[in-house]
């Protein structure tokens, strides 16, 4: 029996001494097969279709590579050749990409003792994380074992919204939902500072308006170490990775025409997010090896829970007209669906991603919000 792990995608720090308000309850916490209009995906190949959110995190697929270089000594073979499989195979590593101090992976044999050194490990390197449990596991079993932690603070928390900002989704439903940023109007001249920390890094503005853009991408913190989180409002190109590549290519135009400084955004508004999602890639589970050596090992449990939250203190895890006139604020609010993803900066590929295109995810508007 082989037990393929992610206990953690990203997790909340809840020691985290940084957080400027308590935590927000969580829109969503259970089983992904509660979700009506979310996808769980395990490669940025994940088709993105309308109506749907697709979460992606480089949890699942770390554990994978692990168990492909230490035990399979090649690409995974498993009874039946399910397509994931065969994805997951060709996806690039994706360790290389994340920061030493947000991955720890492990495999080994659990007669061997894996499964009181990932406890131990876990102690030594995140000591808020309680030990991961293996229910029901035998002694020849082998465990590949993924776990991430990143809390990305922005440098200035931003103001919480005291108006809801409403969301428009792709079928074109309407939600009101919570909010944080630099807001219209209050916050014109409070807080120079907050106004140089986001970054527009791409602006196309719509046609005939100086003040609303029809897609923008937005580094939301520029002194962000060792995460860089970005948020774009673009249109979707097929696949996680098709999208990606296209803002990726958008704010390298962009870095081209004018400079690595960007602009500052005017009035900026991103919807609360605060979910818990257990995810089983169930067409791998009970699957027999076909690779040399594997003979009587099955895949048995291939699970990732995925913790994430991006509110005004940060991230955790536990048209090309771009410049315009200084007296006209221009709206960056993404209020219509958007790609939101987190990597180490610098990095080639993030080790997050998520496509929001519906509301599922996103925390609603609560008439007790206070004005900061």
């Amino acid at each position: 029996m082989v037990i393929l792990v992610v206990l953690a995608g990203l997790v909340v720090c809840p020691s985290c001494s940084r957080r400027e308000a308590p935590a927000r309850e969580l829109v969503f916490d259970g089983n992904s097969l509660e979700l009506k209009t979310t996808r769980i995906a395990a490669t940025l190949e994940a088709p993105i279709e309308r109506g749907m959110n697709v979460v992606w995190c480089a949890s699942f697929l770390s554990a994978w590579k692990a168990m492909e270089s230490d035990l399979v000594k090649g690409p995974v073979s498993l009874e039946g050749s399910p397509a994931l499989a065969s994805a997951l195979n060709e996806a690039a590593d994706p360790r290389v990409q994340i920061p030493n101090e947000v991955l720890y992976v492990a495999t080994g044999w659990n007669q061997k003792g894996i499964v009181d050194e990932i406890g131990k490990d876990l102690a030594k390197r995140f000591p808020a994380k309680a030990p991961p449990a293996f229910p029901g596991i035998l002694p020849d079993s082998f465990v590949a074992y993924a776990y991430m932690e990143a809390c990305q603070k922005f440098s200035i928390p931003y103001f919480q919204n005291d108006r809801p900002l409403v969301f428009t989704d792709a079928a074109g439903t309407t939600t009101e939902l919570s909010s944080f940023g630099i807001r219209p109007g209050d916050d014109d001249y409070a807080y120079r500072k907050l106004h140089e920390q986001p970054v527009v890094l791409h602006v196309t503005m719509d046609e005939g308006s100086f003040e609303k853009c029809s897609e923008c991408i937005i580094d939301l913190d520029r002194t962000s170490r060792p995460n860089q989180i970005v948020i774009a409002m673009v249109e979707p190109k097929g696949t996680l990775a098709k999208t990606l590549a296209d803002v990726e290519q958008k704010i390298t135009a962009a870095s081209r025409r004018r400079g690595r400084s960007g602009l500052n955004p005017d009035v900026l508004l991103v919807p609360d997010i605060a979910y818990r999602i257990t995810h089983r890639f169930a067409e791998l589970e009970g699957r027999s090896f076909l690779d040399a050596g594997m003979q009587g090992q099955r895949m048995d449990v291939a699970r990732q829970d995925t913790e994430f939250r991006l509110d005004r203190s940060g991230v955790e895890l536990k048209s090309e007209a771009e410049s315009h006139a200084s007296s006209i604020p221009v709206y960056y609010v993404f209020d219509r669906p958007f790609l939101l993803y987190m990597k180490k900066r610098g990095a080639e590929a993030p080790y997050f991603v998520m496509w929001v295109d519906n509301a599922e995810l996103l925390a609603g508007w609560q008439a007790s919000e206070a004005k900061d």
